[in-house]
């Protein structure tokens, strides 16, 4: 081959890759090179891989130049971590927690976006789907209940609990199981809920007596859902989404009521690095094709976007059919954010802490219970002044609705020591649960003497 001739064909190549140097360093790039151009997405997420990879598989189909990296965190730790600054630089949260969204609000850690809702939401009487200042949205809605394994209480010949009311019962003495809320962000949203349906003091009485059933309380929420499914529980509190298990026939849940309904979020944050990517996916997550995926199987979420609605899909949706029968009403996430933090304390000194103690009172008081007659005055003296020393806390209703005294649990997010003010309330607490649980036990000898 000709010598001059290749030497002309380098020369041209050599002009050409010089052409393309200086088209990129003065940023006017031909539109096919943009389009092979990557960008990243960095999220953090409470939903596990299950969750979450069937829409990172569908967005990379819709979006294959943006690179997705996903980090799965506790909400209490990822709302902390973003707290302290967002230091990894997250571009999104996404989580089921409403108090999450609204505490990372407060705390001045979500950007508003730039672009609005470009797909309709579907509306409900008193209740707003995304932020109406624009720092969150929603995309699926949930709610809260039980989970029960049938064999497993066929086994026990117990009937499966048909009310919140129904899992105080001593039939399910070592039959329940939950998590913390301080552990679990889906957790909280039970609690809270339990105390915005049944008022703060009642809601409360609850709590404490249904503690002296559970076996254990899990490190994670997603352990309830696995020892109900495997047969080791019988109930289990769970929130939807965990609840559901289509996989497992014996599995069955069940909607606490009304229907506390609360919108699972999206949001924007601070301190990113890729906001366009950022809005890129959260328009994805509203729009037809991230909507869609909240129908698989596995996933089984209710949409928010009127436009699944009027395909009629949902019809045949639990939670969706609540909703039409007017027996949902809206979570106060505003009021839960107030007092996220308190809740949570006083969770953990109540019933945590005490959980061995409790059961051990409760068993001391169903064994009496089948000793003597069901209308023996003294043992229901006994009996009545045992519950009431049991389901009591020192904080008011109108001390959980004060921003001053909740600032004081303010550091279970910053991670910082206890201030003396807090080890003062919770010195108060624990000299409160053990005048009481001491009080308790002498009842309970004096009928065992008697």
């Amino acid at each position: 081959m000709n010598v001059g001739f290749l030497r002309g064909v380098r020369y041209v190549c050599w002009c050409m890759v010089g052409v393309v140097c200086a088209l990129l360093f003065c940023g006017i790039v031909p539109a096919a090179a943009k389009a092979v151009q990557s960008s990243s997405l960095r999220i953090i997420t409470s939903y596990p891989p299950d969750f979450y990879e069937p829409f990172i598989e569908r967005f990379k189909s819709l979006h294959p130049e943006i690179k997705v990296s996903i980090l799965n965190k506790k909400t209490a730790s990822a709302v902390a971590e973003l707290l302290r600054g967002n230091n990894r630089n997250f571009d999104v949260f996404w989580s089921s927690s409403p108090d999450a969204f609204e505490i990372l609000k407060q705390g001045n850690m979500l950007r508003r976006t730039e672009r609005a809702r470009q797909y309709k939401a579907m509306r409900v009487e008193g209740f707003s789907v995304d932020d109406p200042d624009g720092y969150f949205y929603g995309f699926a809605l949930s709610s809260v209940g039980w989970m029960w394994n049938d064999s497993y209480l066929k086994n026990e010949n117990i009937d499966a609990p048909k009310r919140w009311q129904d899992l105080e019962d001593s039939k399910y003495y070592s039959h329940v199981v939950m998590s913390t809320p301080l552990r679990s962000g889906t957790t909280h949203l039970i609690v809270e809920s339990l105390l915005q349906k049944m008022g703060w003091e009642k809601g409360w009485a609850y709590l404490l007596r249904m503690s002296g059933n559970l076996v254990t309380l899990s490190a994670r929420s997603f352990s309830v859902t696995e020892g109900v499914k495997s047969g080791l529980y019988g109930v289990g509190l769970v929130i939807d989404i965990l609840g559901r298990a289509p996989d497992v026939k014996d599995v069955k849940f069940r909607y606490g009521e009304p229907v506390l309904l609360m919108p699972a979020g999206i949001g924007a944050l601070k301190n990113s690095v890729n906001s366009r990517e950022a809005e890129i996916f959260i328009d994805f997550m509203l729009s037809p094709e991230g909507q869609a995926v909240l129908l698989k199987p596995q996933i089984r979420r209710l949409p928010v976007a009127q436009q699944m609605y009027d395909s009629g899909k949902l019809a045949q949706s639990q939670l969706f059919k609540l909703i039409k029968e007017g027996k949902a009403k809206p979570y106060n996430s505003s009021l839960s954010q107030v007092r996220y933090n308190l809740v949570n304390n006083l969770f953990e000194e109540f019933i945590t802490y005490k959980l061995l103690e409790r059961r051990q009172l409760w068993k001391r008081l169903l064994l009496l219970e089948s000793q003597y007659a069901a209308n023996d005055p003294y043992f229901l003296s006994v009996k009545k002044k045992t519950h009431s020393l049991l389901s009591e806390i020192p904080v008011t209703y109108k001390q959980s609705l004060d921003p001053v005294y909740n600032a004081i649990f303010f550091n279970l997010f910053t991670g910082t020591p206890r201030s003396p003010e807090q080890q003062q309330q919770i010195e108060q607490w624990q000299q409160f649960i053990e005048k009481r649980l001491k009080k308790a036990n002498k009842l309970l000898d004096s009928v065992q003497r008697k």
